[in-house]
C-alpha cells in the first residue's frame, strides 16, 4: 500500500487511541467481510485466521511468581505488538480497493491507519 502518512498529525495521542478504538467495531466488520469476499488473496485470509486463533488461544506469559508491575504488564504488551503486526501485514497485502470498499466507519480507512502509525510512532518516541 503506497500512500503518504499525514503525520504529525494535529491530535493527540490519548485522543488518538479514543479514535482507535471506536474503529475497532469497524475493524472487526471488515475482517469478516474480507473472509467472505473472493477477491481478498487467500494469504489475507491466512492472516485474519491466525490474528483471530491468537486472540482466543488462552496461551500467555505467566509470571507468577514475580509480582512486579513491569513483569506484569509484558502479558498485555506482547499481545498488543503482535496483533498490531498482523493488521499492518493484512493491511499491506490486502488490495486498496478491497479496503475502502469494506470499511464502515464514519472515519476513513486511511485517517484510521494514519492513527494507528501516529500511536506506533508516539510510543517508539518514548521508548
Amino acid at each position: 500500500m503506497n500512500k503518504e502518512l499525514r503525520y504529525p498529525l494535529n491530535i493527540t495521542t490519548k485522543a488518538a487511541l479514543k479514535d482507535i478504538a471506536k474503529g475497532i467495531p469497524a475493524l472487526l466488520k471488515l475482517f469478516y467481510r474480507l473472509l467472505r469476499d473472493e477477491r481478498t488473496p487467500r494469504r489475507v485470509k491466512w492472516w485474519i485466521g491466525g490474528s483471530a486463533l491468537y486472540l482466543i488461544l488462552p496461551v500467555n506469559l505467566k509470571f507468577r511468581n514475580l509480582k512486579r508491575f513491569p513483569l506484569r504488564l509484558i502479558n498485555y504488551v506482547d499481545d498488543v505488538i503482535v496483533v498490531y503486526g498482523m493488521v499492518q501485514r493484512i493491511f499491506r497485502d490486502t488490495p486498496e480497493i478491497l479496503l475502502e470498499e469494506h470499511w464502515d466507519h464514519a472515519l476513513p480507512f486511511r485517517e484510521w491507519q494514519d492513527l494507528l502509525f501516529k500511536v506506533k510512532t508516539d510510543i517508539q518516541n518514548i521508548i
